[in-house]
């Protein structure tokens, strides 16, 4: 899984952006990210990461999200893929109630869910989608800083494989990010919540 890091010329090529990602994580910043980037950072992320790095980029961040706000969104992702043919079970999750749903299962349907259906959430964050809101934008924001994070090693979680370790940093960094999710952001002029 390192191989996608270390082989990746988006996050090799883009040095200073990385790291200005990474801390807009740390500080919880991530809403001041312009929205074109963040939609290109995320979707390059999601289209090229192994699963499992999409899996654990996510489920770090549903960790973080208020709950309800992770129920709207999983209702959006189940509807999709029901309405797409496929069966949402199949991701190996123990319920397919977004209520119900903890933040590992909310992580391994959506990694499911890309690797189904590669397009399916930049449909259901990007204009137009039925999670294109602007508190979307925000939750898109976020997923990208912590993926660069991620890159940059400090997210705690061991990604494996061969020539080193990306995940040696700390995640003692766990400030929670609720009141930064729900906040104010720049860059949607509307503030509102994630989802």
């Amino acid at each position: 899984m390192t191989q996608y890091y270390q082989n990746n010329p988006h996050y090799q090529n883009n040095p200073q952006l990385t790291q200005q990602y990474a801390q807009s994580w740390d500080q919880g910043t991530y809403n001041q990210i312009p929205e074109d980037q963040a939609r290109q950072q995320y979707q390059h992320f999601v289209q090229n990461a192994p699963p499992q790095a999409i899996e654990q980029v996510h489920q770090q961040y549903y960790n973080q999200m208020p709950p309800q706000q992770r129920t709207n969104f999983l209702q959006g992702l189940v509807n999709a893929l029901t309405q797409q043919g496929y069966d949402p079970r199949q991701a190996g999750i123990q319920t397919t109630d977004p209520n119900r749903m903890s933040p590992q299962d909310a992580a391994r349907l959506t990694a499911y869910a890309q690797q189904q259906q590669p397009d399916i959430l930049h449909q259901l964050f990007g204009p137009g989608g039925p999670l294109g809101s602007t508190g979307a934008k925000l939750a898109v924001a976020g997923l990208a800083a912590l993926a660069a994070k991620h890159f940059l090693g400090g997210s705690g979680i061991d990604f494996g494989g061969g020539g080193g370790n990306f995940g040696g940093g700390s995640s003692s960094g766990s400030t929670s990010r609720g009141s930064t999710i729900a906040g104010s952001n720049n860059a949607n002029n509307g503030g509102d919540s994630i989802l």
